[in-house]
């Protein structure tokens, strides 16, 4: 035998087979991944906006959360490439890998129990701050309430499931992300309407939504209304007097009726300054396509009934017929 093929023979001896080289990493790397023995069962950490992988990494870690960082921070830019992790609070009520652990931080899985709200058409602003209050004890209301009237008309009425931390920055920014979403396809279509843009449909379907209840009448009322303003004629309706003052057009006084505001449609002519509620997709959809009728004034009776005029004449004497 040549001198190198023995030499080869016995290099061989002494070589680990590829296939067990690799079996040895595959339960390194596992046991790496997976959780500490003393990993916390009620552990909230909290990632900072802004927050670096590697900070978050080393946060996880002096809270025996996970094993290794390098195998977190490998696993966290594998799953979301380079927009890192997401903010916020993050329960771990019990051992993770750190894959898991990964996933969750970079795709904003909390952890928290999810609580269904529902939330109606039609509720302002302050109306749903109180339902969000009623749902989550915790929850700051006065703090959603400064951030959600500049979006008053957009926050979106739906269900949603909330995480039982969720601040009022995530609950305004998911309304209003499902707004347009929800909105997009008809945002952007053309109608009808003597150029008005979509701003002005969203502030005219909160009055509508608020002054019929069928998708017929809200069409028939956005028509008189849509009419009013192109003839220069003042909307006159109540619908905002309840988001002043939280009264229906029955408990309204003429002291009420004479507010200065830029919301007394009585006082001031056309749209008011900001939607009132935040209108549903039906209403929307039915202030776009109001009907064309002969009708220049309409009234809810006590039956909830709605009565329709053409002259001023003929709606005095539908007050006194169905109000009384």
């Amino acid at each position: 035998m040549p001198p190198y093929t023995s030499l080869i023979s016995r290099a061989r001896r002494y070589l680990v087979p590829a296939s067990v080289v690799a079996a040895v990493l595959i339960i390194a790397i596992g046991i790496a991944s997976s959780a500490p023995g003393d990993a916390p069962t009620d552990a909230i950490i909290t990632v900072s906006n802004g927050a670096t992988l590697n900070s978050v990494a080393d946060d996880l870690k002096s809270a025996h959360i996970i094993r290794s960082t390098i195998l977190y921070r490998i696993y966290a830019t594998i799953l979301e490439g380079t927009a890192g992790v997401k903010s916020g609070h993050y329960l771990f009520d019990g051992p993770q890998s750190s894959l898991r652990v990964a996933y969750r931080t970079t795709h904003g899985l909390q952890g928290f129990p999810l609580v269904r709200i529902t939330i109606p058409e039609g509720l302002a602003s302050s109306d749903i701050a109180r339902a969000m209050k009623r749902a989550i004890p915790a929850f700051d209301s006065k703090a959603f309430m400064a951030l959600a009237k500049k979006q008053e008309g957009y926050l979106f009425p739906d269900t949603y499931f909330f995480e039982a931390n969720v601040t009022p920055e995530q609950v305004v920014s998911e309304m209003r992300a499902n707004f347009d979403r929800r909105t997009a396809r008809i945002s952007s279509a053309p109608w009808s309407l003597g150029g008005r843009t979509f701003r002005d449909v969203i502030a005219m379907s909160s009055l509508v939504e608020d002054e019929a209840a069928t998708s017929t009448d809200r069409r028939i009322v956005a028509g008189i209304l849509w009419k009013r303003l192109d003839i220069g004629m003042a909307l006159q309706v109540d619908a905002p007097f309840f988001y002043l003052f939280g009264k229906s057009s029955a408990q309204l006084t003429l002291s009420d009726l004479a507010t200065t505001s830029p919301y007394n449609l009585y006082k001031n002519r056309g749209l008011p300054p900001t939607p009132i509620n935040n209108p549903g997709l039906e209403a929307i959809t039915d202030t776009m396509n109001p009907l064309k009728t002969d009708y220049l004034y309409f009234m809810s009776g006590r039956d909830g009934t709605m009565h329709y005029a053409a002259t001023l004449e003929q709606h005095n004497a539908n007050k006194a017929k169905y109000l009384n």
